[in-house]
């Protein structure tokens, strides 16, 4: 398998565990109530940006985490991969993540993250349909 094929693979693979293991811990954080708008996010800087990628994500994790509608915001570092963050989200609904998305924090550090990212921030969008 080739570099950038086992790249690939272990993104996925990351991917698709973080969003199994956060839909789990969502639900039975709710107590069975699986409603919200989840969304899952990756932002990735080159090793040598990681600590200027933290210094940024990190106080606004804990000020999106205070905003009107957001019920959980988690931000992540991949453990052997400095510099690749996920973030798990969850937000009452679709509306309150749109409110999020129009807030002075993220007008401030969207082009900060530009410099220093290595790719573009991936997001994926869920409902939440079961929890056990």
């Amino acid at each position: 398998m080739s570099d950038m094929d086992r790249r690939a693979f272990v993104g996925y693979a990351a991917l698709s565990g973080v969003t199994a293991v956060v839909l789990t811990s969502s639900s039975a954080e709710a107590a069975g109530d699986n409603s919200g708008y989840f969304v899952i996010a990756e932002i990735v800087a080159p090793k040598e940006k990681a600590a200027d990628l933290r210094d940024l994500l990190v106080p606004y994790a804990h000020k999106s985490a205070k905003e009107p509608g957001c019920q959980k915001y988690v931000l992540m570092e991949v453990i052997d991969e400095p510099g690749r963050f996920m973030t798990w989200e969850r937000w009452t609904n679709k509306a309150a993540l749109d409110a999020h998305m129009g807030t002075p924090d993220i007008k401030e550090i969207l082009p900060k993250l530009k410099p220093i990212l290595a790719k573009p921030v991936s997001q994926i969008f869920l409902d939440g349909r079961t929890g056990v």
